[in-house]
Formats: C-alpha cells, sequence, structure tokens
C-alpha cells in the first residue's frame, strides 16, 4: 500500500530545499481500468500528457549540459533547470524543476504504477512544491484541486483511446485533406505542383498522395525528424519507395535531408549537419558526460524535414519528456553518496547494458528463461564483465563513492528506426541524386559488412587492338551501361569505376552472386551483341567510407581482397573467398542449382598464408 507518508520517507525533503519554506505535498490515486504495460508509453510521454491537461507550451535551451525551460503561465513567466528525468521501466518515473522566476523555487513529481489483476492498474500521482511566498503558496492551494481533475481527464482520455485501440490511417484518394491547423504553411501547393514529377520518376501516384496527406494532418512534433522506417511503418508502405519519394522530394524542394551525430547513450541528436562532409571526427553528449567518436557504424542517422519554403516546422514541447525520448533506456536512478540501491526489475529476455553515467564501459546482463541465477549484484567487488540472469531478477547496487552516482540499465540492440549512412549508401538514387555528398577527407566512417563486386574486361589490349579506339570506346561505354543496369536489378550500387573495371556494393552475397552469373550470361561468347568479355571476383567483410576523387569510395582489407582474387580468375569466370562459400544462402544457392565449383589455392603474400577461391564458370 502506498500512502503520502510512505512517498516521504522514500523521498525525503532535503535540508536545502525545507529551509526555504514549508512544503505542499499533493497524494492522489487513480484507479483505471488498463493495464500498466497499456498505460505505460503514454506515462513516460510527459510532453503528450501535458498537452492533454492543458499546460502551456515550453521552450528548452542546453546550456553546459544543464536543460533550462521558459515559459508563461496565468501571466507569469517561468524559468527552471530541469533537473534529470528518473524512472525504471513499467514502475516509476519523476524529475524535479528548480526555478530562477515563477510560483516556487522547487517543484518535484512522482508517477507510480501498481497492478490491479489482470487488467486493471493504479496510478499514485505526488507532486511535492516549495512556494516561493506567501501569495504564490494561495495560487498553489486554488491550482492543485484543479490540477487533480486535469489528471484524471488525462487518464480517462488515455484509457479510451487504448480500449478503441490505435485506429489505422486511413486515406481516400477521392476526398481532399484538410491541412492541419495552426501549422505555419508556406507555399502548401508546392507539394501538389511535383506531383507529375515524382510519378515520372517511377514512384506510384498511391505513395505519393499517402505520404502527403500524412504531411498535411501532422503536427510539426510529427514531422521534426521525418524517421523514413517509422513512416513505412504508419503508413505500411515499403521503405524504399518511401525513401526514393523523399530523395527526389529534396531534389525538388519539398524536402532537406541531415546527416544526424547521435550519442550512444542517450540517443539525441547532438548535432544536425546538411553536408556530410562537415562532419566531425568526434563529438560530445554534455547531458551524458561523455566525448564519443561520430566514426562508429551507429553513431550517425540520415533523417528528412519539411523544406521550410513549403511550411515551417518548430517542435511543440510541453515537458522535456526525456523517458519517451530515451525508451531504450529501462532504468536510470541517482544513488547518493555510500547509499544502495535495490530493485526488482521487469525486464524480459534479452541483452542489456549496466553502467555509470559518464562512463564508457559497462556490463552486459544477459536475460533467459534457462539461467538460475535471480539477482545482478553490482558491488564495489564485482569485476564481472558479463552477467547471465533468468528474466525479472533483482538489482543490488552499493555506492562506495562518496559522490552521487546515476546508474544506467539499457537495451543493448541499436534502435531499429534509425536509417544509418551504411543503408543509404547502398542505394544508386543516393548516390546519382547526390553526388556532390563526400566524406571529410580526414574521416574513414565504419559502415560495418559489405559485399564488395569487381568486375574486369579480360584481354583489353589486344581489345582495342582489334575494335579501334573508336570500336572500343563505343564497346567499353555500352559495357558500363550494361554492367549498371544489372548492378541496381539486383539492389546493388556503383561505387566507381577504375579503367575498365567496376567496384560495386551489395548488402548480402546472395544479390553480388546473382548479379555476377547474370553479367557473365550476357557478356558470354555466344551473344553477339557484344566482343566484350569480363571476369568478377566477390568477397565480404567489414569496409570503410573515405573520401577518394570527392566521391563516397570504400576502403580497407576486404577492397583490396577482392580486387587481387581478379588475378586468379580468366574469362567468363566468377571467383567468390571461402567467406562468401560459407554463408548460407549462398550454400542454397548453389545447391538448388546443381553448381560445380573449382576450389583454387590461393596464396596470400602479405599475409603469410593461403586461402581458398571457389571458380564459378558460367
Amino acid at each position: 500500500m502506498i500512502d503520502l507518508n510512505t512517498i516521504l520517507q522514500k523521498y525525503p525533503w532535503e535540508e536545502t530545499w525545507k529551509s526555504k519554506g514549508k512544503p505542499i505535498d499533493c497524494f492522489w490515486e487513480f484507479d483505471l481500468t488498463v493495464t500498466r504495460e497499456e498505460i505505460w508509453p503514454y506515462l513516460i510521454d510527459t510532453s503528450s500528457f501535458n498537452k492533454r491537461i492543458g499546460l502551456p507550451k515550453f521552450q528548452y535551451e542546453e546550456k553546459d549540459g544543464k536543460l533550462i525551460g521558459k515559459t508563461k503561465q496565468a501571466g507569469f513567466q517561468l524559468e527552471w533547470e530541469e533537473v534529470p528525468w528518473e524512472w525504471e521501466y513499467l514502475k516509476e518515473l519523476g524529475n524535479a524543476r528548480i526555478y530562477q522566476k515563477g510560483f516556487a523555487h522547487y517543484i518535484r513529481l512522482k508517477m507510480i504504477s501498481e497492478p490491479l489483476g489482470e487488467s486493471r492498474c493504479k496510478v499514485y500521482v505526488y507532486l511535492g512544491a516549495i512556494p516561493r511566498n506567501f501569495f504564490t503558496r494561495k495560487i498553489f492551494n486554488i491550482a492543485l484541486p484543479k490540477l487533480k481533475e486535469s489528471f484524471q481527464n488525462g487518464f480517462d482520455q488515455i484509457t479510451q483511446e487504448i480500449k478503441r485501440g490505435k485506429p489505422k490511417i486511413q486515406f481516400n484518394p477521392t476526398k481532399e485533406v484538410s491541412f492541419i491547423p495552426d501549422a505555419q504553411w508556406i507555399h502548401p501547393e508546392k507539394l501538389n505542383q511535383q506531383i507529375p514529377i515524382l510519378i515520372q520518376k517511377g514512384i506510384s501516384k498511391d505513395t505519393i498522395s499517402k505520404v502527403f496527406d500524412w504531411i498535411k494532418t501532422s503536427s510539426d512534433n510529427t514531422l521534426d525528424r521525418i524517421r523514413i522506417k517509422q513512416v513505412s511503418r504508419i503508413l505500411d508502405i515499403d521503405p524504399d519507395e518511401i525513401l526514393y519519394l523523399f530523395l527526389h522530394g529534396c531534389r525538388l524542394g519539398i524536402f532537406t535531408l541531415s546527416w544526424d551525430i547521435v550519442c550512444p547513450h542517450c540517443r539525441g541528436v547532438r548535432t544536425s549537419l546538411t553536408k556530410l562532409g562537415d562532419m566531425p571526427s568526434k563529438d560530445q553528449c554534455d547531458v551524458c558526460e561523455i566525448d564519443f567518436d561520430t566514426t562508429g557504424v551507429n553513431s550517425i542517422e540520415v533523417t528528412f524535414h519539411i523544406h521550410p519554403s513549403v511550411r515551417i516546422v518548430e517542435k511543440q514541447l510541453y515537458c522535456a519528456a526525456e523517458p519517451a525520448t530515451k525508451q531504450h533506456i529501462l532504468l536510470t536512478k541517482k544513488i547518493g553518496g555510500k547509499k544502495s540501491f535495490s530493485s526488482h526489475l521487469l525486464i524480459g529476455s534479452g541483452v542489456y547494458r549496466l553502467r555509470k553515467k559518464g562512463e564508457k564501459k559497462y556490463t552486459l546482463v544477459e536475460s533467459k528463461q534457462s539461467y538460475n541465477q535471480t539477482d545482478i549484484l553490482w558491488l564495489p567487488e564485482t569485476s564481472e564483465e558479463e552477467i547471465k540472469v533468468s528474466p525479472k531478477p533483482n538489482l543490488v547496487f552499493e555506492n562506495d563513492s562518496d559522490q552521487d552516482v546515476t546508474i544506467v540499465l539499457e537495451e543493448r540492440s541499436e534502435d531499429q528506426d534509425s536509417l544509418r549512412p551504411t543503408e543509404i549508401f547502398n542505394y544508386q538514387e543516393f548516390r546519382d541524386l547526390f553526388s556532390e555528398e563526400a566524406i571529410a577527407t580526414n574521416l574513414q566512417l565504419d559502415i560495418g559488412v559489405k559485399t564488395i563486386l569487381f568486375t574486369d574486361i579480360v584481354g583489353s589490349t589486344k581489345f582495342y587492338e582489334t575494335e579501334g579506339d573508336h570500336g572500343a570506346f563505343l564497346q567499353v561505354r555500352e559495357h558500363f551501361i550494361k554492367t549498371n543496369q544489372i548492378i541496381q536489378n539486383f539492389r546493388g550500387v556503383v561505387v566507381k569505376t577504375i579503367g575498365d573495371a567496376v567496384m560495386a556494393s551489395f548488402s548480402s552475397p546472395l544479390q553480388a552472386l546473382k548479379t555476377a552469373k547474370e553479367m557473365q550470361e550476357w557478356f558470354h561468347p555466344e551473344n553477339q551483341h557484344t566482343p566484350v568479355r569480363i571476369r568478377i571476383s566477390i568477397h565480404t567483410g567489414n569496409c570503410l567510407a573515405v573520401n577518394l576523387n570527392s566521391n563516397i569510395d570504400y576502403f580497407g582489407n576486404t577492397v583490396n581482397y577482392t580486387a587481387k582474387i581478379q588475378s586468379v580468375t580468366g574469362s567468363g569466370e566468377i571467383a567468390f573467398s571461402e567467406t562468401i562459400f560459407r554463408d548460407r544462402d549462398i550454400r542454397e544457392y548453389l545447391r538448388q542449382g546443381e553448381i560445380k565449383l573449382k576450389k583454387l589455392d590461393f596464396p596470400l603474400p602479405w599475409a603469410d598464408r593461403t586461402d581458398f577461391v571457389y571458380i564459378w564458370k558460367v
């Protein structure tokens, strides 16, 4: 049973604040006919909740790692420092504000949820304040009962929404969609003007209509950072189709593209750039108290925005809403010096990271039903780098320092809604439409695993002598057109051409092998349409994206290895590495096609070893 005394015992007022005046403490209970699992996403979206209960819009500015809020309420100017939120998944959340201007010196809030059977829950709300003077104390006494009613109305709205279920977005192509009120439209007609051009680019009219109608009816908060994968899920449209629309829309002045540097801990955007070439090698997050490299696989996110010539988008905040923007964080708690903390965590099976704020090192926590251990002991003497426990474990933490420590438990999985550079580099449309984009010359971006394919014309010297310069040039140009077409048909991209050779990249080995097969079938001796004959090599592995000749190029051992395989490859052949051969999809493809291979030794003088290469004569 939770009551006001329980709250005050668990969270006693510090003497610092009590010395400024007598606290006002309010405690409210709300019985809800929904589960806490259902209500939790609404509780943590504090900005939306505050809007529901009629609070004014806020302005936030980050200064020296602190979040400073401002607003105007009842004619009074309010300004405060937002104390970082603390929360524990499904159980409670809370924060505090230190006011420089306003009705109070200090206000704190706690929201606690408890289950009531299988289909209900109870939410407790505690609000504590240190009024600034006698007059503002009177204002609090009048306003707080009305605030309780607002909370009740907010919970009633949420309950009704949950019971109704989230309505699917439906669009009627014959009905004109009304523009969202209060939006700052500049030239909304620009959307409709570009529809015929987008259709000519191969984008379906249905996709264009759905996306444009979504834009016309969406709030500024929704359109602040447009994430392609989220839009795809909301509108139930293929993400490739939506990406093509936004890429072409950028060139038509409907959208803009930004490269956002994301903090690896809180996943907040630290720097947003319009040009990839302006990317710094390092950035920092004052809130998380860390410096970090920007060149990692998950350090940059690609987002889109409405072009300001179409609509001015301003983010509408009613609260800092930290829990909603950091849903991968399941627990964040400040523990005082020489204090301890324990809790029964409501986490399921999965892999998590346990860390202290301001530190890059962490402890892995793997949760599985098959594990017997039920406790996570994070004690001064604990040195384990990985802890294996059953779901819903008990966490015990001891802070042996004299300073406050904030502990964080977060999901290890990366943000599944992020569009990373490594993904957008895989689209030929991006490379064609944004050919001016280049990585800073001093940077090397880690883009993870890529499958690299090299082609080369066999006997090119003799070919030029036989055909003559003019004839050879025309044939080589036709060869480039055909190889580019086949590469794009299999969702690959042309990274560059080198003399008579093509370097391409694919997201999977099977795509690359199918591409190579179709190329060799076209450039086969039986095809009288072209005298060109080629050899192809394929390998897969980690790559770096770099700036070579002012373009986005790939670099590293994987690229070098693929090029070297050409030395053991003949006309009409596809040579690929042991890594490609061991790929599960490749093995199944070879088996189903009853494809026979020749296995060759492949000496590596630079590594003092011999690998195997597999040759397929198409």
